[in-house]
């Protein structure tokens, strides 16, 4: 544990020089461009780099930013006391501005969405900027450096290099953070080369001073440049767009410079300055076009993925239903066998010993003789027999009683005719305030236990069965339960994932989805036990089955 506590100071302090080290860079950098005092510059893109790294790293880096800071100042004018206080001020801005972005532009997210990107202009890089300048103008002043300057002059450079600092700077470190995150094709990413290839052509025409002829080298064309910051939004990733941003920033700023490009005044300063305010506006046009772009082709990927996911889901349901469709065609062709051959080898049977008696008596009466009480007797059996054979018939393919009495009293009925058939003892918890519901589901609810004891009398080799059903918070809860065998765990896995190996159980979690419920089968090798849930809307607790 503390070689682990010493190898992450050790990781930190590294992070915390090499961020002192490009902060000391690109702070040296900034004020080889200052005009009215070695501090004050209208380039400052260590403003950017310090709401960046903190938007990244977090916080525990600002050593990093306050030595970088420290040194740039001490190293170029000033005394140690005013160093210190610009560096707090550089530093306290990037915190402010890092903080106002996680609390309310969405953070590291901020450049993904227009309005956090307009939520980070306006706090981050307009209002916590204010900080910096601020400080590092009243520390010089109070020091004595800048007396006999225009203050107002050196607050405005100071913060408007901040700003566009900021505004140029940070999307660039943010957004090549997050790069895996925008994906594309290789023709987007060829025609995102050629915008950017273009942009840095045009800015080097317009602000490079040996493509234009002399007489029109300081004519205002910079805003030839947007139409290809709109095209570079379209064809390039953010990160990609922010890093032509800055690309054409430098153009700009080593043009004007020299002198060349449409913001040439007699003013140095206030020709950097007139730069910075086009920047922005350039820099705030490539960040919420390639937002607004990106934004709606992330809507059109994830629309493709839902469609694809629906077309997948709509396939395979259409299967299941083709495959339920046959099968149900096969059962129907099945059971109508099955109701012919118990009708042709028991009821036919019957009637035709019926019809053979009835001659007999017929003949016993011709002859004016009487008929035998035993040839009575036994085509009265006979007919009796044919009778319950029809009515068991009937009573499996649609129970009068749930029409006539409700669900309660049909189970009970078809509960205890299994128990004969089969000689399965079922236990049966049916409460008596269950009520009337809805037809449907009464007949839903009846199906799913007449399917799953007709499984435990063919597959569980169970003596015993337990049918519960109760009625809770407007909820109906059916449970089958047997003592056999059980299922196999891949079954169950199988069951479990819908994709039911048997058409009795896909037909069962159809009628209860249909209804809204759902249903499990759980087994752990010493029964089964299958549980359906249906909701039971409140308004429908008195409703007859077939009335209203």
């Amino acid at each position: 544990m503390v070689q682990q506590g010493n190898q992450s100071k050790t990781k930190l302090i590294a992070k915390i020089a090499a961020v002192a080290l490009v902060y000391l860079v690109v702070g040296k950098l900034g004020l080889r461009l200052a005009v009215l005092y070695p501090s004050a510059s209208a380039v400052w893109p260590g403003t950017g780099l310090a709401m960046g790294v903190f938007l990244i790293f977090g916080y525990e880096l600002w050593p990093g930013i306050f030595i970088g800071a420290f040194l740039t100042n001490l190293l170029t004018a000033g005394s140690v006391l005013t160093s210190v206080a610009i560096a707090s001020g550089n530093t306290l801005e990037g915190l402010v501005g890092a903080f106002l972005i996680f609390r309310y532009a969405n953070g590291r997210e901020a450049f993904r969405r227009a309005e956090d990107i307009f939520k980070f202009a306006l706090l981050a890089a307009v209002a916590s900027t204010t900080i910096s300048a601020t400080i590092g103008t009243a520390s010089l002043y109070l020091a004595g450096f800048t007396r006999g300057l225009p203050q107002s002059r050196i607050w405005l450079t100071w913060w408007l290099g901040d700003v566009v600092g900021a505004l140029v700077v940070t999307p660039c470190v943010v957004l090549w953070s997050n790069r895996s995150t925008y994906q594309r094709s290789w023709k987007e990413t060829a025609d995102g080369w050629l915008a950017f290839a273009s942009l840095m052509l045009v800015g080097e025409v317009l602000f490079g001073g040996v493509w234009l002829p002399p007489g029109i080298r300081h004519y205002p064309l910079s805003f030839l440049c947007i139409p290809l910051v709109v095209w570079g939004a379209f064809h390039l990733r953010p990160p990609e767009a922010s890093t032509s941003v800055i690309g054409l920033s430098l153009i700009a700023v080593w043009g004007t410079v020299r002198g060349f490009g449409g913001f040439v005044e007699t003013d140095k300063n206030l020709s950097l300055l007139l730069l910075q305010t086009f920047m922005s506006v350039v820099s705030m046009t490539s960040m919420v076009l390639c937002a607004v772009i990106w934004e709606r082709k992330e809507s059109a990927n994830s629309l493709r993925i839902a469609k694809e996911e629906l077309e997948s889901k709509v396939a395979e349901r259409t299967e299941t239903l083709r495959e339920l469709t046959a099968r149900l065609l096969q059962i129907r062709d099945e059971e109508g066998r099955r109701i012919a051959r118990e009708l042709h080898d028991s009821t036919a049977q019957a009637l035709a010993a019926v019809c053979m008696n009835l001659g007999a008596i017929k003949t016993h009466a011709e002859r004016d003789e009487a008929a035998p009480t035993g040839l009575i007797s036994e085509t009265n059996q006979l007919v009796r027999g044919a009778l319950n054979e029809i009515r068991t018939v009937s009573y499996l393919l649609h129970p009068p009683m749930l029409d006539e009495l409700g669900l309660r009293s049909a189970l009970r009925v078809y509960i205890d005719g299994f128990t004969q058939r089969s000689g399965i003892q079922v236990e049966q918890e049916l409460p008596a305030e269950l009520g009337r519901l809805p037809g449907d589901l009464e007949t839903a609810i009846f199906r799913v236990v007449q399917e799953c004891l007709t499984n435990v009398h063919r597959h569980s080799g169970s003596a015993k069965a337990a049918v519960r059903m109760s009625r809770q918070n407007g909820c109906i809860t059916i449970e089958v339960e047997d003592e056999g065998k059980g299922m196999p765990a891949e079954m169950i896995r199988k069951i479990a994932s819908s994709n039911s190996p048997g058409v009795g159980l896909r037909g069962m979690r159809e009628r209860i989805q249909v209804s809204g419920g759902k249903l499990e089968v759980m087994s752990n090798g010493k029964g089964t036990k299958v549980r359906a849930e249906v909701p039971v809307q409140e308004r429908h607790a008195a409703k007859e089955a077939h009335g209203d």
